[in-house]
C-alpha cells in the first residue's frame, strides 16, 4: 500500500504515481546511486510500473516517494511487515544526487519512524546498510537506529566482499529519544 502524504521541514513523503517511473528508472541506471544497493541491472519501464502497482496492492508494504524542492528525489518504505509481531524492514534510496548531503535521509527516517510509531501498531523498524555506506550509517544513527548485528561478507561490490550492518529502532527507544 502507499503511505499518506507527510510533510517534513526538508521533504515531503507522498504516494507514488505513474509519472514517477521515469525518475525512478534514472536513479537505478546510475551506478553511483546503486553502489550500495543490491541492484544489478536497471529495471525496464514496464517492470518499474509493475513493481509500483504490486507495491500499491501489498498490505505488508508502506511505500512513499521522497520529494525535495518539489521534485521526486528518492523512495522509501517499510516492507515485509509482520503485523502479528509488529515489525517491518525499512529501506531508502536517494536517487537524485543533487539531493545528497542535505540531511534529507536523516529527516525522512525520522518522519517515517514517527508515522510508523504513532499511526500503526509497529513496535520495531529493522534496517541495515552495506559496509562503507557512511551516508546511510550516519542517517540511521541520527534517526535513532542502533547496530544489532553484522552479516559478514554478505554482498559483493567495488571488487570486494562487504559486510551488511543490521540496525533497528524500537518504539520504546524512539519514544524515549531525542529524534521523536
Amino acid at each position: 500500500m502507499y503511505g499518506p502524504v507527510i510533510e517534513g521541514k526538508l521533504l515531503r513523503l507522498r504516494p507514488p504515481t505513474p509519472d514517477d517511473v521515469p525518475s525512478m528508472m534514472k536513479w537505478f541506471e546510475d551506478v553511483e546511486v546503486t553502489r550500495f544497493l543490491n541492484v544489478t541491472l536497471p529495471p525496464s519501464f514496464e517492470a518499474e510500473k509493475e513493481w509500483l502497482d504490486k507495491t500499491g496492492r501489498d498490505p505488508n508494504v508502506i511505500y512513499w516517494i521522497i520529494e525535495h524542492e518539489g521534485r521526486a528525489v528518492g523512495g522509501t518504505g517499510i516492507v515485509m511487515i509482520d503485523w502479528r509481531n509488529a515489525h517491518g524492514m525499512t529501506g531508502t534510496v536517494i536517487g537524485d544526487k543533487t539531493a545528497w548531503g542535505k540531511g534529507i535521509a536523516r529527516e525522512m527516517m525520522q518522519v517515517r519512524a514517527r508515522y510508523a510509531f504513532t499511526q500503526t501498531p509497529l513496535r520495531k523498524l529493522k534496517s541495515g546498510y552495506i559496509e562503507g555506506n557512511e551516508a546511510s550509517a550516519g542517517a540511521q544513527k541520527a534517526a535513532g537506529y542502533e547496530e544489532v548485528g553484522r552479516l559478514r561478507e554478505e554482498t559483493f561490490g567495488d571488487g570486494k566482499w562487504r559486510d551488511v550492518i543490521l540496525t533497528e529502532l524500537l518504539r520504546s527507544d524512539w519514544e524515549a529519544g531525542p529524534s521523536s
